[in-house]
Order: structure tokens, then sequence, then C-alpha cells
């Protein structure tokens, strides 16, 4: 029988803004601990919030084999690595105080906007270990910010938002994007129907979806992905290369390992390679069921057995900046858009709620809602332009994706 233990620490302090002021602060401290056991290619699993008696766990843990829960794979081992990345807040007390100075701060500067919703400090330590030498352990701290950006003379329930997720702290470079943003809110910009470059803010814009739907590797391996059987085709550009990734170079400020304990080589897996379809994302389960490559895309709760989940998906950047691929141009970025999505054929269609006339550098205006529609095909195939190699800001890891795109005004 085989021991292995899941721990996740979850220490927060959020601010709660309302009408650039903080409204209140929560702090909360919770740890979840997951117990397993493995024997004869079956699982048990118990799971705790906060204090417990681990004796009863591993009990309950052993009792829950008569489930007969299958699991006949190979249980991580053999492996000892520890990642700390530190943030530039030691403690809530500090941070809450920089952030009281950051809205007295946009309060000045930008008096005609409202800015709402959370700031939080995060600090997650993640840990999983075993009898059979596996011992991993993740700790993080990072400021999350998901800031709504809203005129007050606007019928609108936000225009726009700033948001990051980094441990690096730069109050002068948050209120330059803050700023480039409203100065772009306060102007308006006209821009033909038609065929245009289309600058996408990933975390506004969900362009990606269906790849995520497409590479699952249950869908696949059952034949209901339109990759299915493609591997080792060309299925898009060559400019075009695919990550699952983990790695903090991408921005992805998450554990290294998955959750049954595997970790790839540089925190990444190639899922496509210069338009080449190299694996779906597989976790331990589907990668033996369909003979595919384990890329250790497992995931689910501390206190569950470990399922397929989708770890980030990262196109890899290019050789060129953002202004060498605009070569000149003022094209569009889409800022936010909701309420598109793609049919099972891969077209793609979504409104764009705020999107702006863009240089490269700064937000010529505000452009009226836009719809915007292509193929899934040509989005990564030949309207493919690549994702600029330098990043938008100093705060975090922010590479914009550019493409060409079928625009009509509403």
């Amino acid at each position: 029988m085989i021991k292995e233990k899941y721990t996740i620490n979850s220490e927060e302090t959020s601010l709660n803004l309302v009408q650039t002021q903080i409204e209140s602060v929560r702090k909360k401290n919770i740890t979840k601990t997951g117990f397993r056991v493995y024997k004869d290619e079956k699982i048990g699993v118990s799971g705790a919030i906060g204090h417990y008696n681990e004796q009863e766990q591993w009990e309950k843990a052993q009792k829950a084999l008569s489930l007969n829960i299958e699991y006949p794979y190979e249980v991580s081992k053999d492996l000892e690595k520890s990642v700390e990345k530190t943030c530039d807040f030691a403690d809530g007390v500090a941070f809450t105080r920089e952030m009281e100075e950051l809205l007295k701060a946009l309060r000045e500067k930008h008096p005609q906007f409202i800015f709402s919703n959370k700031i939080n400090l995060v600090t997650n330590m993640v840990t999983m270990e075993n009898d059979k030498g596996l011992n991993l352990h993740s700790k993080i701290s990072k400021i999350e910010a998901s800031i709504l950006i809203k005129e007050k003379s606007s019928p609108d329930l936000m225009d726009a938002f700033m948001g990051m997720e980094g441990t690096r702290w730069d109050r002068d470079e948050f209120l330059r994007m803050v700023h480039l943003t409203c100065e772009g809110l306060e102007k308006s910009a006209e821009i033909d129907s038609g065929m245009h470059k289309v600058v996408m803010i990933p975390f506004g814009c969900e362009f990606m979806g269906k790849l995520y739907s497409e590479l699952h590797g249950l869908k696949y391996g059952t034949g209901g992905s339109l990759f299915s059987g493609k591997i080792g085709e060309q299925l898009f550009c060559d400019q075009f290369t695919l990550y699952q990734s983990l790695s903090a170079e991408d921005g992805i400020l998450s554990p290294f390992f998955d959750a049954e304990g595997t970790v790839n080589n540089g925190e990444r897996y190639t899922l496509i390679e210069n338009g080449v379809l190299k694996s779906p994302y597989t976790d331990k389960k589907y990668a033996r069921q369909f003979n595919l490559e384990h890329t250790g895309s497992a995931g689910g709760g501390y206190d569950s057995v470990p399922s397929l989940a989708p770890s980030p998906l990262v196109i890899k950047k290019s050789e060129k900046t953002l202004k060498e691929m605009l070569e000149g141009e003022k094209v569009i970025l889409a800022f936010f858009a909701s309420g598109g999505d793609f049919t099972p054929e891969g077209k793609y269609a979504t409104p764009v709620q705020t999107s702006f006339l863009f240089d490269g550098e700064r937000l010529l205006g505000r452009l009226p809602q836009l719809n915007i529609t292509s193929h899934l095909n040509d989005m990564f195939g030949k309207d493919f332009i690549g994702v600029a190699k330098d990043s938008f800001t100093t705060l975090f890891p922010m590479h914009l994706p550019v493409m060409n795109m079928k625009v009509e005004k509403v």
C-alpha cells in the first residue's frame, strides 16, 4: 500500500473596492489536506479542512478502497523539488496601505471615473508527498487585481478594466496602464468594416476556448474532437506553437506539478509544434486508455480522485515585437469581448463590447461596438500573425496575440 498526502494552504488578504475606496478588508487562511492510499490498483481518498486527526484520515482513506475506484497507473515517485516565488509585499498590512495610496492617486488623476471590484494579496502553498520518494513543494505569493473602470456618466456597468496577476508591484506602471485605458475611453474613434489586424487582450477575450475543448484527451480519444486522429498532421501555420504550461515565464503562477504529481521538463508540454499536432492534453488515465502521450494535466479537489483538467494553454512568442508585427498600421485592440463562441465546426463570432483604435503603444480612441468573426483554422492558420515577444507591461508577462479577422460595426 502506498500513502500520499496532498496539502493546499491558501492565505489571502482581499480588498473590496467601491467608488474608488476600500469598502472592506477580508482575510482568510485555509488549509485543505487530502489523504490518498493506493492498493491493488485501487485508490481511496479522504480529506480534511483545518485541523485533523491524521490516523483517522488514513483509516478513512483505507476504508474508501472498498468503493473499488480503479487506479491502475504508476504512482509518481522518486522526485524532490521545491519552488518558491516571493511577492513585493511581506504582509497584508503593507499591501493594504499601498493600495490605499494607489486609490488616492486614481481619485486625484481620474475623478471622472469610478474604480471598483477586487485587489488581493494571495499566498498559495501546495505540497504533495508519498512514501515512494515523492516530495514536491510550491509556495507562490502574488498580487491579483481585477479593477473595473467606469465613466461616471456611462450607462454601462463597466467600460473597461485593469487586471494583473504578478509577484512584482510598480505603482507608477499600474497608474500608467490605467491612464492609458482612461485616455482611450475619453476619445472616440471609427474604423470601416472589413478585414483588420486585431490585437487580443487574452484575459478579456475568450478566443482560445475551442483549443481547450478540442485538445481534451477524452474528447480526442473518443473521436469527438475536430482533431481526432490527426496527430502528426499540419493543422495550423508554421508560426503557431502551443504549450500546456505551468511556467512562470509564461505568467502562470500555479504549482509546477499537477494533481498526480507529474512534473514536465521546463514546466511545459508542447501540444502543437509549428502547426503540427503532437498530442492532446492528458492525465494518466486517458494517456493509457487511448495510447496517447501523458502530458501531466490532472486536476481535481484535494479530497477527490485526480481527473483530467486543462492546464493553461500558451502560444509561443514570435521573434517580433508588437510594433514590428503591426508594421505601422492602426489596428483594433479587442479589450473586452463577451458573449461569443465557436460552432462545433470551428466558426468563431463574438461581440466586442470594448475596443480601441491602437498603434501598438497608445489607445487612440474607443471604437463603437463591433462583431468579429473568423474560423479556428484561419485564426491560427493563414490569418495568424503572431504573439509579441515584448510584454505590453512590466507588471507581469502580457504578450499580445495578433491575427487578421473580419470586423463589422454594429
